[in-house]
């Protein structure tokens, strides 16, 4: 029998390089994709904070400025960074690594869209 020396890899080894990819791939695609719907979801939910702050903004700024209105535009005016949001009536639109999210702008029950004046 002759010496091969390192003439290169034999059938066996590149069968277990391939499978070691193999198992590499299979572990770390799910967990890829499941970092991606994470960061989806934190996205979204820094949206939803952004909104409700800027809502608790337009109802302090209406109840002590005797502005009287609270609407959807009121809010989107105190956003201090849209972030992607954008506003159509009464939704806020945005899309977050290709998927689209609305929120619809509705005053809780007791608040009218005008504070009486005094």
């Amino acid at each position: 029998m002759a010496d091969r020396g390192s003439a290169g890899l034999s059938l066996i080894e590149l069968i277990v390089v391939i499978m070691i990819l193999g198992i590499l791939v299979v572990i770390a695609v799910p967990r890829y994709l499941n970092l991606q719907q994470e960061a989806r979801q934190a996205a979204r939910d820094g949206l939803t904070g952004n909104l409700r702050a800027a809502a608790g903004i337009a109802y302090a700024d209406a109840s002590i400025n005797g502005s009287g209105i609270i609407n959807a535009a009121s809010v989107y005016s105190n956003l201090a960074d849209s972030g992607g949001l954008t506003l159509s009536g009464t939704v806020f639109t945005a899309t977050i690594g290709g998927v689209q999210y609305t929120w619809t702008f509705t005053l809780p029950a007791g608040i009218g869209s005008a504070f009486p004046t005094t």
